[in-house]
């Protein structure tokens, strides 16, 4: 894809973001080239680490692309070649992606429900799906003998990690009803780790004998099935941390949007930004509370405090309540008072005009803030940050590029 041919993409895309979010609260740009850097460095390092070269990439797509927006994400990553699979967590993301145009392979990484529309759109729309329990997988049997179909699916084992799965004694049964179904293609066999970003021992340990155990997996689906089968273990951590789980696929969710636990020398960048403007300017006496609760109070005379226009219904967490690091003006400021739904307060300088811009996350000058900053911060997870964010339907996403 040309350079023209990229801005007429981008363009596009922004178009249709615009149309959605007319009137934002704020702006969430997503740097794709950056998205694209970081499947770049680590596919290369993937193939090294399993002493491998063509190891096939499955790019989580899940939870609207991390809240990174999942169309525009897989319209660019399909555009561009960039992976083989595209993993999701249901199939209404699968719906929606096949009735956006995409036409890349489909794995349906979670539990799909028995009921016979959802086993009729799989087939037909050419979803895979990951199974664990023998009711789906005989009820795509019966429904692709309907449509003349074979079904593909990936059988997921419960190495250790407690969710879905079949359970790892219990696989040597479960190959035989595989076997049994005509209409059904073995594709692949997976499992996930629980613990593969952690690096103290106990967690290492654990991983390790996940590792061995789908190697056994492994060796019985090879010794079984003719076809070539995909292999898929290694998350993000299993990736960087574990090089005895890259098998010949990948699953590198949240290191691909930028935030890895461990970089070991790959330079990840987080792809996403969030800005918004100053909405209003008051000045305050000494004294006066601010907001619900009245958990600040202003410490001097002609105290300047500027209205930010998102909330916790924008997907920033209530706990960050006096205590949320923001860039204006090139100034690390602290917000004040209690977060609103719709809205939180900020000291800022006498110096600061409404409009000007506030940097959520982003950087400016000698300062940064991140969403794993913002995570700390308010005691969770980068990734429920990106998600909260990113799924907002006040602000609006823009691409670049």
């Amino acid at each position: 894809m040309n350079n023209q041919k990229i801005n007429n993409f981008i363009e596009q895309l922004n178009t249709e973001e615009i149309s959605r979010c007319p009137f934002p609260t704020g702006i969430l740009t997503v740097n794709l080239r950056k998205l694209e850097s970081n499947i770049a460095k680590i596919t290369k390092f993937a193939n090294k680490a399993g002493n491998n070269s063509d190891i096939k990439f499955l790019f989580p797509i899940k939870a609207n692309a991390y809240g990174h927006g999942m169309i525009p994400i897989a319209k660019f990553i399909e555009h561009k070649k960039l992976c083989a699979y595209f993993g999701v967590a249901h199939l209404q993301e699968a719906c929606d992606l096949r009735e956006n145009g995409i036409t890349s392979p489909i794995l349906i990484l979670g539990q799909s429900f028995y009921e016979n529309k959802h086993i009729r759109y799989i087939l037909q729309n050419n979803i895979e799906q990951e199974i664990s329990d023998e009711r789906l997988l005989y009820a795509l049997n019966a429904e692709a003998k309907k449509q003349n179909k074979i079904a593909n699916i990936h059988l997921s084992v419960d190495t250790g990690m407690g969710r879905c799965g079949v359970l790892y004694k219990d696989v040597f049964s479960f190959l035989d009803k595989i076997k049994e179904c005509k209409n059904v293609q073995l594709k692949g066999a997976m499992t996930h780790f629980s613990v593969a970003d952690e690096n103290n021992s106990d967690s290492i340990k654990f991983t390790n004998e996940q590792i061995e155990r789908f190697i056994k997996v492994k060796n019985i689906v090879t010794k079984n099935f003719s076809n070539e089968i995909i292999f898929h273990a290694a998350n993000s951590g299993a990736t960087i941390e574990h090089p005895a789980s890259i098998f010949n696929m990948i699953r590198p969710g949240i290191a691909t949007y930028g935030y890895p636990e461990h970089s070991l020398g790959i330079s990840l960048e987080p792809i996403m930004e969030l800005k918004t403007k100053i909405s209003l300017i008051k000045k305050y006496p000494k004294g006066h509370t601010i907001g619900y609760g009245g958990t600040y109070k202003t410490q001097k005379e002609n105290e300047y405090i500027g209205i930010v226009p998102i909330g916790y219904g924008d997907g920033l967490n209530r706990s960050l309540s006096n205590k949320l690091t923001l860039i204006i003006n090139g100034r690390e400021e602290k917000s004040i008072g209690r977060l609103s739904m719709d809205q939180f307060t900020v000291s800022v300088g006498n110096d600061t005009q409404i409009g000007d811009e506030v940097i959520i996350i982003g950087g400016s000058g000698k300062f940064s803030i991140s969403a794993r900053d913002i995570a700390l911060k308010s005691n969770t997870i980068t990734y429920e940050v990106l998600c909260n964010l990113g799924n907002a339907k006040r602000i609006q996403h823009q691409y670049i590029y």
